[in-house]
């Protein structure tokens, strides 16, 4: 596409972030770029937690959806972890993913963001589960 800003290349990376002292757990953290689909010079790189768990492409923030004016698209059931289900709202969002540029759905959720599985699909993740262990997620080749 001939509208550029912040994408990543075709390797996203991170850091594992260690939750404890001494360091028990952590979680693996990578950045990623989102914008209006029709204004994509409308963008904010932000650091989403990659959730395994989550079988979905993307969440936000309720204030960065309406930032952002993400279009609406749905308002869909979601099972959670704790087996809970809630119903939620779900916008369109333009990434960067791969070195591409992705229109992809974004439950809204008043949380930190979230990669999930979904977004994942094609992709390989490999962590260092150390504190401050790299993240990397790359293309599988087709």
């Amino acid at each position: 596409m001939a509208d550029s800003y912040p994408f990543t290349g075709p390797t996203i990376s991170g850091i594992v972030f260690a939750l404890d002292d001494p360091p028990l757990t952590g979680k693996p953290v990578v950045r990623i770029t989102v914008a209006n689909p029709s204004e994509p010079r409308r963008a904010i790189t932000l650091d989403a937690t990659v959730d395994t768990g989550f079988t979905g492409f993307l969440t936000l923030r309720p204030d960065v959806i309406a930032q952002f004016s993400l279009p609406h698209i749905i308002n869909r059931p979601a099972v959670l972890a704790d087996g809970a289900i809630g119903h939620y709202d779900v916008h369109v969002g333009r990434i960067g993913w791969h070195g591409q540029q992705r229109l992809v759905p974004v439950y809204e959720m008043d949380s930190d963001p979230l990669v999930g599985m979904a977004l994942l699909w094609n992709s390989r993740l490999t962590m260092d589960v150390v504190p401050d262990g790299a993240v990397t997620i790359v293309p599988m080749l087709s």
